[in-house]
């Protein structure tokens, strides 16, 4: 399995000043080349829930790339479809995800900008199908039941849609709560479709005839499309030829519609349209396309991880990719198949972060807010992940030689005070205990207050499965909030867990506050 390699700083992240100065320290003092050579570089992952992390990073181009990489066989991760609550409407992906409960989410399907704002492709959500795709909108990023978890891959899925007049005479429906209706073609209505006028959705016809479905029998015939579907009730409606093969029927005809998805690996749970399969089987698309911001979602070759992907762009800080360059991006990270769904301004990543009640946008969307869209595609997590914090003052869970001193000189400081410590050639490190209760992948977050005065290059040590691991925190910046160190595996038992060594190159006050440690 293929993992990407990142790189990243803090100084890279949010860049707060703190406020006020404390005397630093003379001269900097050397770090040692081993220390350096274990920086592990993860300060951008974070974990959201159990077998769901989002990574950001910087990457060439220049690029700003954010990263939800799920592990599907996770039995507390459900993916979800997202949408407004009716096919013909758009609104925020942020009001989509928190509708549902969402932990995070991208943005889905091409769609019908500026009319009826119905997607194009398919709309899957618990097997129940809320719109069918229409011809040519058949390529769909494709999730199903797998034990207690769930498996993906890119599928190939049509609408089968029936309508049996009286004499038994069938008609084949070409779209299901569509923005457009095919040439010639009938399509199928149900409340599901909202308010939009279906006027919108015939498509230059000259002649168009719908019908209502109720219990089984026509209750209204009429040539004008309607909008809004009451409960229980299907409207029918024809375009040209379409509409002539509805001509017969009258008020109280006996007719029976019928839909249902055709196509995928078996029954679907969750389903999207994309325009274009960037990868198929390890093979990358060649199809030419300028850069643009880009959404796309990737499976690996078992279909038991999942990438959702979401690339800023129109930018200097992000310029976006092409579609082969995306397809080699999609195959670095280790995805065998994968999708290109909606971009440019649609384009859009939310999670909610650890501690948060809800999601919020986590890219930068090239239209400079969130641009209302009609669906997407994330997670919900019925998991309860356990977490602990350790204060620098938490009885017997913090230690630190007498070279450390107490401050409360810092409103963004973890409860009542803090310690810190001048730079020497020594490590001397002021360690956290905790009870890991479970050998896993952990999330290692910290807490300190930031200022001018203190140490740019703070060395935490992280003890993992594989050894101590070194990340280093910029303690000017982004003070008085958690900041997560990245994943890591810990080996259950109680132990000295995380470090801050006083042995760094940088200049100023090295500080230890808290740390927090979740369950990935």
């Amino acid at each position: 399995m293929r993992r990407p390699a990142f790189t990243v700083l803090l100084t890279a992240l949010l860049a707060l000043a703190g406020t006020g100065a404390l005397p630093t320290p003379a001269t900097a003092v050397p770090d040692r080349a081993a220390a350096i050579a274990a920086d592990v570089g993860t300060l951008a992952t974070t974990s959201l829930a159990p077998g769901l992390t989002l990574t950001s990073t910087s990457i060439s181009g220049p690029n700003q790339v954010n990263i939800l990489t799920a592990n599907l066989a996770e039995p507390t991760l459900t993916p979800r479809y997202l949408n407004p609550g009716t096919v013909g409407a758009t609104t925020a992906l942020t009001v989509q995800a928190n509708r549902i409960g969402a932990v995070a989410a991208v943005n889905g399907d091409f769609f019908d900008i500026g009319e009826t704002g119905a997607p194009r492709g398919i709309g899957l959500d618990g097997g129940t199908l809320l719109h069918g795709p229409a011809t040519g909108w058949n390529n769909v990023a494709a999730l199903y039941s797998n034990g207690a978890g769930s498996r993906g891959g890119l599928a190939e899925i049509f609408l089968d849609a029936t309508i049996t007049l009286p004499g038994g005479t069938r008609l084949t429906a070409t779209n299901l709560n569509s923005p457009n209706i095919a040439a010639n073609g009938i399509g199928v209505y149900n409340p599901l479709w909202g308010d939009q006028p279906r006027s919108k959705a015939l498509d230059g016809a000259t002649r168009s005839r719908e019908i209502e479905v109720t219990a089984g029998k026509v209750t209204k015939v009429s040539t004008t499309p309607g909008g809004k579907v009451a409960n229980g009730t299907v409207a029918v409606l024809g375009v040209n030829a379409g509409a002539d093969a509805l001509a017969s029927l009258t008020v109280g005809a006996a007719v029976t519609v019928n839909y249902a998805p055709r196509g995928g690996d078996g029954a679907a749970q969750v389903a999207i349209g994309g325009n274009l399969v960037l990868v198929k089987d390890g093979v990358a698309t060649t199809v030419a396309h300028p850069k643009n911001p880009r959404t796309a979602v990737g499976f690996s070759a078992d279909g038991l991880k999942m990438w959702l992907v979401v690339v800023d762009g129109r930018s200097a800080a992000s310029v976006g990719m092409t579609y082969v360059e995306l397809a080699a991006y999609m195959k670095s990270l280790g995805a065998d198949d994968a999708i290109n769904l909606d971009g440019g301004g649609s384009s859009t990543l939310v999670a909610r972060m650890p501690g948060a009640t809800s999601a919020t946008v986590r890219n930068t969307p090239s239209d400079g807010a969130q641009r209302p869209v009609p669906n997407g595609i994330g997670f919900v997590s019925t998991a309860q992940p356990w977490t602990t914090t350790v204060d620098n003052s938490t009885a017997g869970r913090f230690t630190a030689g007498a070279s450390w001193g107490v401050s409360t000189y810092s409103a963004e400081r973890y409860g009542a005070d803090y310690r810190f410590a001048d730079p020497v050639l020594a490590s001397d490190a002021a360690w956290y205990r905790v009870n890991i209760p479970q050998t896993a992948d952990y999330d290692v977050s910290v807490w300190y207050p930031a200022n001018a005065g203190y140490n740019d290059a703070t060395p935490y040590i992280v003890s993992t499965t594989s050894g101590n691991q070194t990340v280093r925190v910029n303690q000017r910046v982004n003070g008085g909030r958690w900041v997560s160190l990245g994943v890591f595996r810990l080996a259950a038992g109680d132990a000295n867990v995380v470090g801050v060594s006083r042995w760094t190159s940088g200049t100023g006050y090295v500080v230890a506050d808290a740390v927090r440690i979740t369950r990935a």
